[in-house]
């Protein structure tokens, strides 16, 4: 697709995209066939996943009002990037996989919508001095209409603070197609312009390997450079199954013992028989050689060349190989991840930015068409709660927090937060209602006889 796209964007747009940018977006192709093969065992697909897992597992994202209060349009971009989050793990392996994906938001009549796009369907034409896009063509829908099939192809173009879109739809030849050829893209507006604009109105979530040039803008697969090691891996597992092969058991039978149809005997499996001759005499009739099963050597081997993987790829031991045997303490666990968590921690800051983006363009694209009222431009936070257990002690943690809210230095808020995962507010609230609650239990079983003088310890 990524060749046809070069020419569609010259014959639809007049770009002509760069032969440093052709030659990422051919490399990411290949990038790609690669990490969707499921043929044998996919070592890329498989450590994308583990810090896919490691980076975004329990972690969440929040759009709230700049000024802590509330508005349609931090509500609006919470509505828009919420779904965009929830499959966050989905999109991040398959982008720490093939290098990475475009996020691409997108308006049709007064929705905005988010496509998750591979870097071959993404042509970066140009970029400025800090390497930020600022002209970029884009495959953003395929669609089947009536057994044929089209695409939504969109330009974008920033100069001088403002920003030319472009959208157009081909049928496969490249040839122009009517925008009503399918009702959702009936409601596109083929060509608008937006001022004071600083970026791109698109997230690139980039895999966060080095690919060791230097101005590459396109990312690589998180097991880049390692080919030779992978190599090395499927050969070892070929031969512990070759070796596991060769030792399945069989009956070898004398062709003596057969008839003339090829059967064996009615009477049993086995028959006793005695071959004559100087050669045969007084020796067994079979040779037997059946070594013990090389398995030691062949699991050293494989678990040497994980190792060794796991080193090429940035990762502690636990991904491919079993985890450091450490004790329960936030010191033996940071030390024992923290190749791991140097990763991810690059990776987080990578979905960081993205979203970022993400928001400004959506933003952005509320503002222009007025989906929410006008002037509200800038009017959302955008904050990101990180799971921290690959690097701490959950019980020891705990501790620490407890003896901080008993000594007032934390609030109780602050700590129940911390267990619960719920916002300072909820977690006030559900400590207000508990401290109610024993108000009232304690009301309850006060005695009349208490209040009377004298009667109680009061």
């Amino acid at each position: 697709m990524f060749q046809q796209l070069i020419q569609w964007i010259r014959t639809l747009f007049g770009k002509i995209v760069g032969q440093r940018t052709q030659r990422e977006m051919m490399e990411s192709d290949k990038y790609k066939r690669q990490y969707e093969d499921t043929r044998s065992i996919n070592f890329d697909a498989i450590f994308a996943g583990s810090l896919a897992n490691k980076s975004v597992n329990d972690c969440n994202m929040t759009v709230t009002d700049a000024n802590d209060g509330e508005s349609r349009r931090s509500a609006l971009i919470s509505d828009v990037l919420t779904p965009v989050w929830n499959n966050i793990k989905q999109t991040l392996t398959q982008a720490l996989g093939k290098g990475g994906k475009f996020l691409v938001p997108y308006v049709i009549g007064d929705r905005i919508y988010v496509a998750a796009l591979d870097q071959t369907r993404c042509a970066v034409n140009e970029t400025n001095g800090a390497g930020e896009i600022t002209s970029l063509s884009v495959v953003a829908e395929i669609k089947q209409v009536n057994n044929s099939y089209y695409q939504r192809i969109i330009d974008y173009t920033l100069d001088g603070g403002t920003l030319s879109i472009k959208t157009r739809i081909i049928n496969t030849a490249g040839g122009p197609v009517s925008f009503d050829i399918t009702p959702e893209w009936a409601g596109i507006t083929p060509e608008i312009t937006i001022g004071n604009v600083d970026r791109v109105p698109v997230g690139f979530l980039k895999c966060p390997k080095d690919s060791r040039r230097e101005d590459d803008f396109y990312g690589v697969p998180i097991t880049y450079g390692s080919g030779d090691t992978i190599r090395q891996l499927h050969e070892c597992m070929a031969q512990i199954e070759s070796e596991y092969g060769l030792k399945r058991a069989f009956v070898g039978a004398d062709e003596l013992l057969f008839g003339k149809d090829g059967k064996l005997p009615d009477s049993g499996l086995f028959k006793k028989f005695h071959i004559g001759g100087a050669l045969n005499e007084g020796k067994s009739f079979w040779e037997i050689f059946d070594p013990a099963i090389r398995d030691s050597s062949y699991y050293a081997r494989y678990n040497a060349l994980c190792a060794q993987l796991e080193k090429e790829v940035g990762t502690s031991k636990g991904v491919l190989t079993e985890p450091a045997s450490f004790g329960a303490t936030a010191t033996e666990i940071k030390s024992a991840n923290h190749d791991t968590f140097c990763l991810v921690s690059d990776i987080r800051k990578n979905i960081q930015s993205c979203f970022e983006d993400l928001a400004y363009s959506i933003d952005m694209y509320a503002e222009f068409f007025g989906l929410t009222p006008a002037g509200a431009s800038g009017d959302y936070k955008i904050t990101f709660d990180w799971d921290m257990s690959l690097v701490e002690s959950s019980s020891e943690t705990f501790d620490q927090l407890s003896e901080l809210e008993s000594r007032g230095l934390i609030s109780g808020a602050r700590l129940n937060s911390w267990v619960t995962g719920q916002s300072m507010e909820d977690a006030q609230a559900e400590i207000d209602a508990v401290q109610a609650q024993k108000a009232r239990t304690a009301a309850t079983l006060l005695q009349p006889e208490d209040l009377e003088p004298g009667g109680g310890n009061l």
